[in-house]
């Protein structure tokens, strides 16, 4: 993470690194940003910035690289201008924006989001015509949109998160890249529901976000797979489909993460003597305490009872 509270830094150090555009503060208002690369990728971009206006005047446009930012707005009441259009955007929308191309954005209050810069090439290998999507408004009725919202969150958790920005693209990393520009360019593209496609990106994202939705809920022992794909907006089959794809069944990554949180309860140095195995199996999602038990052992070669005598402390 980034911090300048210095205007003139900004102008003279950071503004060459980050995006060619300078900042008109509002009404007097303390100069702050704070600006990192979630992703460890230097296209992807997380910014937040005082009150004020960005401003990218044509002397700085006219030197810009041919490219577009797609950028999501994470706070309210934006404001933006660009080849005559004007737009206001609300927390969760977004926009594109021609980075060759003089304009500003700004808000009354705390204003930032997330950019995507995409080169020109890489929407004409998708067949998109990026100009026409210039400020247009894209809502969360978009499921593109959505999905590369979900998509970047989930890989904020990942090793990628603390990869160098300009460090050398591993293939992972490509892999990434390609399905970012798929997801925006869908986005730019197709406003409507994206369906069970067979878009890798897609795929993606949507198992991303469901093994995301499982982490948050393994532990309600009525969690099915039904529930996690209605959820996603997508049929079971497809679903399990998604997580076979990956090497394991819906029933594995669920039976795993309620095990580790068992087993977590059973080793756990201030155990109360109350709590009973039945007890740290519920808490975990099952709902069958010899069914547990059997999957216990099988998962980590003792029983339950075991597990835990062997690491209660002496009395």
């Amino acid at each position: 993470m980034l911090r300048c509270d210095s205007l003139n830094r900004w102008r003279e150090e950071y503004m060459p690194l980050v995006m060619k555009v300078d900042f008109k503060p509002f009404n007097g208002t303390p100069f702050n940003i704070a600006f990192d690369f979630p992703l460890g990728l230097p296209y992807v971009v997380n910014c937040r910035f005082s009150a004020g206006s960005l401003v990218r005047t044509p002397e700085f446009a006219k030197d810009e690289q041919d490219a577009f930012q797609f950028m999501t707005v994470e706070t309210s009441g934006i404001h933006g201008e660009q080849y005559g259009r004007q737009i206001r955007l609300r927390r969760s929308e977004a926009t594109l924006l021609h980075i060759a191309g003089a304009g500003s954005f700004g808000a009354p209050t705390n204003l930032g989001g997330i950019g995507v810069i995409l080169p020109r090439s890489e929407f004409e290998i998708r067949n998109v015509r990026p100009d026409n999507a210039v400020m247009q408004r894209i809502t969360l009725q978009c499921e593109a949109l959505r999905l590369l919202k979900s998509y970047i969150r989930s890989l904020e958790k990942s090793s990628l998160a603390r990869a160098d920005p300009f460090g050398a693209l591993t293939p992972l990393r490509e892999i990434v890249q390609r399905h970012i520009y798929d997801l925006a360019a869908l986005a730019v593209s197709w406003r409507g529901s994206v369906g069970e496609c067979d878009l890798n990106a897609v795929a993606d994202a949507r198992l991303r976000a469901a093994l995301d939705y499982i982490a948050t809920h393994f532990d309600d022992p009525w969690l099915t797979v039904e529930r996690v794909a209605r959820h996603q907006g997508i049929s079971p089959r497809y679903l399990q489909c998604l997580m076979e794809s990956s090497g394991r069944s819906y029933t594995t990554v669920v039976n795993e993460m309620r095990l580790q949180k068992a087993f977590t309860a059973l080793t756990a140095a201030d155990q109360s003597q109350l709590t009973t195995i039945m007890d740290i199996a519920m808490q975990a999602g099952f709902s069958d305490v010899s069914y547990f038990n059997r999957l216990f052992r099988a998962r980590f070669g003792d029983t339950p009872g075991g597990v835990r005598a062997q690491n209660r402390p002496n009395r």
